[in-house]
């Protein structure tokens, strides 16, 4: 078993971009809301929003936003490639053609396009394809745009891409590496101190049964910051974290734990959704059908669950997002509490 911790800027640059677009989603995520915001990536926002041109700002939001899974493929190639300059990125991405591009965003998705599909049809098996595993939003209409003119789509991302790395990111581009290479120091020391305590703080969400006993590269993110994803290939696990989710190693941050959890415990519908989770995976609807609620009311007693880091998200048959209780997790936060209360 390899386990390493690595920085790519690449991938910081894009992640920036998706922080940008996504900024009031982030900010009223409950699991987000559970952690201290650095003020230097809340100056940064407010920096583009103050200082952004309207004509890029326009072409951020059309040909970046709702692409979030096509932006975490664009890092995927970059880590892939050994790309680890973002003007070597952009000029490949310059040189790749529009087909080229969308092989690679097809291939990487698991998308199947027929050729003989009209603009509707193809509309409507997007839409059950196009899966959120990444925990990105997506939005159909601009993949179907990338699909039927992908040479003046591509072209336009990248100056758009480049347009923002000049304006913005290039003038923090140094400070961020700087920041994250002590990062990379503390957060090497800690898994190497103690392996399984690193892995339960830093990969949320994801099932670390999976992990434990695999070659697995970390890619520690600034812009991420409390986010965390992974891309499974050739059994080697890459995962993408953020830097801030070293604060689930605090004491003050697990008491916050402990309240939600009693609060979550408290309410029969999170409890009772809990208890079927802790006996196998399901997915939303099913779990809608059973206790007889619509699918907008178990998403919202889903992510105040999920937002404790206590269940597991797995994709599944037909790109269902099941969901599991990572029954170690939810012992140990229990342990803890009590542990931590008797102590007291």
């Amino acid at each position: 078993m390899v386990s390493k911790i690595k920085h790519n800027i690449i991938a910081d640059f894009l992640f920036s971009i998706i922080r940008i677009l996504d900024e009031k989603e982030y900010n009223n995520n409950d699991f987000v809301r559970k952690f201290k915001s650095n003020k230097d990536i809340v100056e940064y926002i407010y920096h583009y929003k103050e200082n952004v041109s309207p004509i890029l700002k326009r072409d951020m939001e059309y040909y970046c936003g709702g692409f979030n899974s096509g932006l975490f493929i664009m890092i995927v190639y970059a880590v892939d490639q050994g790309i680890e300059e973002v003007p070597l990125f952009l000029q490949r991405l310059n040189e790749m053609s529009g087909e080229a591009f969308m092989e690679l965003m097809v291939r990487e998705l698991e998308l199947e396009i027929p050729d003989n599909l009209k603009d509707k049809e193809t509309k409507i098996l997007l839409e059950k394809q196009l899966t959120k595993e990444f925990n990105f939003t997506n939005n159909v209409n601009i993949y179907m745009d990338y699909f039927n003119y992908p040479e003046d789509m591509k072209q336009r991302l990248v100056d758009t891409l480049r347009d923002y790395y000049n304006k913005f990111f290039e003038p923090v581009e140094g400070k961020v590496m700087q920041f994250i290479q002590k990062k990379i120091e503390e957060h090497t020391y800690i898994m190497e101190k103690d392996y399984n305590k690193f892995l339960e703080n830093v990969v949320v969400l994801l099932n670390n049964d999976q992990i434990r006993g695999k070659s697995t590269i970390f890619y520690i993110n600034y812009f991420l910051e409390v986010g965390c994803g992974q891309y499974i290939s050739d059994d080697i696990y890459t995962i993408y974290y953020g830097y801030g989710l070293e604060q689930r190693l605090d004491e003050e941050f697990k008491r916050i734990i402990y309240k939600d959890l009693i609060n979550v415990l408290s309410d029969e519908h999170r409890f009772n959704i809990i208890k079927l989770l802790g006996k196998r995976a399901w997915y939303s609807k099913e779990l809608a059908e059973h206790f007889g609620i619509t699918t907008a009311t178990m998403s919202y007693h889903i992510k105040k669950i999920t937002a404790l880091g206590i269940i597991e998200i797995d994709s599944g048959k037909n790109k269902r997002l099941y969901y599991k209780l990572n029954k170690e997790k939810f012992q140990g936060i229990i342990n803890n509490m009590v542990s931590d209360i008797i102590n007291d």
